[in-house]
């Protein structure tokens, strides 16, 4: 009978071809280790390197996982042991946290790092970088000047906002509610009035829709803007990824539609809000043939940009303010006090009494500082080879600055983590502001609507007080700032779901 000869060439090829695959992975894995070590600069700041490719980030998510804590608090734990000033890679990108006030200050006056990363979703003015930005911003802030806003004229569009949002708030068939919806729409009604030249009543349920999904975006796009700047991450959260980008579109569909109204029914001698100036711009570049970033592709996602700035950042502080004066009753009587001495009760406070009222002052600020809403603030790029306090940072590098570790940096403040308003106070009684307060951030991208956000945080503040008092429902759990209600961590430090009962002082 025929028999096949006996041949080890077929049962060899498998494993040669295995041992080939071995080969050319182990090959490549060792360039890929050897490129990443050439790659590292020898004067970079200390900290954790890392692993090839993925750099830092598989022991930075761990980190977190197990210590339970926050990135800005893991940050600042991390300065403890490498410095102020520490880097580490996150995937291809060196990324350099900053935890002091002075280093954060100097870095951001640097005009070699203020760009943003490069960024995968939007652009607009917020995360624009060199001329695109620089154009944007010189545009829309004197746009916004030409409508008053922060100046002290516009007080009355706010305090007007204010008498809505308090009439809302008055409701005899309810004993207890949450706060946070008709705070982000107050808020929100203020960017609208400028920019689409109109308000929107707290029950549109359109409306609604659209600020859960600012809200939603918020916190999907991670700390310091990370879904927006790091590409990798939409590999690890790819569900949230796809929600951020579907939200971004509905939202900026809504724009389009009242870009479209603006079109059809504007006068171009007498714009009535940014739209309006928005469009005369574009036809007045297009009509001498000058190329400009204020263009038509770049006006939804600017639009965009600004009728988000503010609204989250607001209406979170004010629900921080309800929650702490919640939790400190004491100090809500004294703020209702010094009012009541000052103004009285036959009208609300106005910008004119603030100097009078030193202590409601200095609890707001206070707010501000123990919860850093902004923790890690917005991340910055290095648009060349720079230096931070003497180390080399490579061009395209990433800088963080942890705002939250300054503003809890027991080297500034007494008793960091203890909540009183009497830091802002000097032994006179009066008003004393500290530089080292930068709730929205510093230098050359500090947010350019702060004076704004400050007139409204004012002007919602003291209404709300002046009109209620805001009592722990008798139901609701007790507030602890350790446990219960230390955060939830987005782009904004958001204080848990709470409901509080509003008691009218009238």
């Amino acid at each position: 009978m025929y028999s096949k000869p006996f041949t080890t060439a077929s049962k060899m090829e498998p494993v040669i071809l295995g041992f080939e695959i071995q080969t050319i992975l182990l090959c490549v894995a060792a360039i890929a280790i050897f490129t990443w070590c050439l790659q590292k600069p020898k004067n970079l700041p200390p900290g954790p390197w890392g692993w090839p490719l993925v750099g830092y980030l598989p022991k930075l998510v761990v980190s977190l996982y197990r210590t339970g804590l926050n990135p800005h608090q893991l940050f600042a734990k991390m300065a403890k042991q490498y410095g102020p000033v520490f880097s580490m890679r996150i995937g291809g990108k060196v990324v350099v946290v900053l935890n002091k006030y002075h280093i954060i200050k100097q870095a951001f006056m640097n005009p070699r790092i203020c760009d943003r990363p490069l960024q995968t979703l939007e652009a607009g003015i917020t995360f624009s970088s060199g001329e695109a930005w620089k154009q944007q911003r010189r545009f829309t802030i004197i746009s916004l000047r030409r409508f008053g806003v922060g100046k002290r004229n516009f007080e009355q569009c706010i305090a007007e906002e204010a008498e809505y949002l308090t009439e809302e708030m008055i409701n005899p068939k309810r004993t207890s509610f949450d706060v946070r919806s008709l705070f982000m729409n107050a808020a929100c009604n203020i960017n609208c009035s400028v920019l689409f030249g109109r308000r929107y009543g707290y029950s549109d349920s359109k409306f609604k829709y659209l600020l859960n999904l600012l809200d939603q975006n918020m916190q999907l796009f991670g700390i310091g803007g990370a879904q927006i700047f790091f590409p990798i991450l939409k590999y690890l959260q790819p569900s949230n990824y796809k929600l951020l980008q579907s939200n971004i579109s509905k939202l900026i569909n809504f724009i389009n539609g009242v870009v479209k109204e603006h079109e059809s029914d504007r006068d171009p001698d007498n714009p009535n809000d940014y739209i309006d100036v928005y469009l005369n711009e574009i036809e007045s570049n297009q009509e001498v043939g000058r190329e400009s970033h204020v263009n038509l592709p770049n006006m939804p996602v600017t639009v965009m940009n600004l009728f988000r700035a503010g609204t989250v950042t607001i209406s979170t502080t004010l629900r921080w303010s309800v929650l702490y004066l919640m939790a400190y009753p004491e100090i809500q009587k004294r703020i209702q006090h010094e009012m009541d001495s000052v103004v009285g009760r036959d009208r609300f406070p106005r910008l004119s009494d603030k100097d009078k009222l030193p202590f409601t002052s200095a609890v707001l600020l206070e707010i501000q500082r123990i919860t850093s809403i902004i923790p890690l603030g917005l991340s910055h790029s290095c648009g060349e080879d720079t230096t931070i306090e003497g180390y080399d940072i490579p061009k395209g590098s990433v800088v963080v600055s942890n705002l939250w570790a300054v503003h809890h940096d027991p080297d500034t403040w007494k008793n960091p983590d203890q909540f009183y308003p009497d830091r802002f106070l000097d032994k006179d009684g009066c008003l004393r502001e500290r530089e080292e307060l930068i709730p929205f951030s510093t230098g050359r991208r500090i947010c350019f609507g702060d004076q704004l956000a400050k007139m409204e945080l004012y002007i919602f503040f003291t209404h709300l007080l002046h009109r209620f008092t805001f009592k722990k429902p008798n139901d609701s759990k007790p507030i602890s700032f350790s446990c219960c209600f230390k955060g939830v961590t987005g782009s904004i430090l958001f204080p848990d779901h709470f409901m509080t009962q509003v008691i009218n002082r009238d």
